[in-house]
């Protein structure tokens, strides 16, 4: 073979491989143009649908799989946004409805007892007024104990606790409540002290939601019965439901929820909302069940007695080391 015809050759192959190279730019061109312009009708339209192409050199298909995850996350994010504006405008119609009630109320009350004429009749709106004031602090008050629970930052300080004994403490507070109603209240428990991990004034406020929840729902006679585990200890209060009450079970520990769809109870809806986030915040659960025309909350404590006995070792340890 001469010298020119390997040149003609060499130059033919050059000639080819341009040619390849050219084409192969013009379809990378080709390929980002139509990622550009995809992701421009997708922002532009605000389209659910993901970049596509037909020919995927390995670098494009990189870039499609990263534009396609970055438009996944995203959407995740404006959903989120969505449900967030959904809670907050039903956060706001709630709480309007909830305070505006007594609110109109206490107006009402003022304005007659300022008309009123006789002083005990003045004292009766007063009285009246006064109770209204009260009902919109403990609205306002398990609003903002409800929206510091949701905060995950926020923790309590666990300590061993008679639960036993805080149970008590609470059922006793209500005895006038339960006189008025006729009925005792019927309790299954334990004699001893029973040590839980738990917060004094969390616990307290668990059991006072869930009794006032029964005065506000409940008919007959309530029901404190206990089961008990190697770790946990579970009390559970059971009531029959009014007639004609209709309990939604799955929705009883979602926030606002209420059992009368008029919304006449004179109550936030907050109440088993915060129960479940106290107990989540003690390490312990909520459960609740309606069968047979009864409605029942159990709340699932965590033991501290291996704990404390752990403690009481290493403490005869030290003492003994010494």
């Amino acid at each position: 073979m001469e010298g020119s015809d390997l040149i003609v050759i060499v130059l033919a192959v050059l000639a080819a491989a341009l040619i390849v190279q050219t084409v192969y730019l013009l379809n990378y061109k080709s390929q980002i143009k139509h990622i550009s312009s995809q992701l421009s009708f997708i922002m532009k339209h605000n389209s659910l649908k993901f970049i596509e192409t037909q020919l995927k050199p390995k670098e494009i298909d990189s870039l499609i799989h990263e534009c396609n995850e970055l438009l996944n996350r995203q959407r995740a994010v404006d959903q989120q946004f969505i449900r967030k504006n959904e809670e907050i405008n039903a956060t706001i119609t709630s709480l309007s409805h909830d305070i505006r009630t007594p609110l109109t109320s206490l107006d009402g009350y003022l304005q007659l007892a300022l008309r009123a004429e006789i002083l005990q009749d003045k004292n009766q709106y007063v009285t009246l007024a006064k109770s209204r004031i009260q009902q919109i602090i403990k609205l306002v008050d398990g609003l903002f104990l409800y929206t510091k629970l949701q905060n995950p930052g926020f923790v309590l300080e666990l300590k061993s606790l008679d639960v036993m004994e805080v149970l008590k403490q609470n059922l006793f507070r209500f005895i006038d409540d339960f006189s008025r109603t006729g009925y005792e209240p019927e309790l299954w428990l334990p004699e001893s002290s029973v040590p839980v991990e738990g917060d004094i004034h969390a616990v307290e406020r668990v059991f006072t939601n869930i009794i006032g929840n029964y005065f506000r729902h409940g008919e007959g006679p309530l029901t404190v019965a206990h089961e008990e585990s190697q770790d946990t200890f579970c009390i559970r209060f059971t009531n029959p439901l009014k007639a004609g009450s209709r309990v939604d079970i799955e929705q009883v520990f979602t926030r606002f929820y209420k059992e009368d769809p008029a919304r006449t109870a004179h109550s936030s809806g907050l109440g088993l909302s915060i129960v479940k986030a106290l107990m989540d915040k003690m390490n312990g659960h909520t459960e609740a069940e309606c069968t047979g025309g009864t409605f029942s909350v159990s709340t699932v404590f965590r033991k501290r007695v291996k704990e404390d006995a752990n403690v009481r070792l290493h403490e005869r340890q030290e003492n003994s080391d010494r």
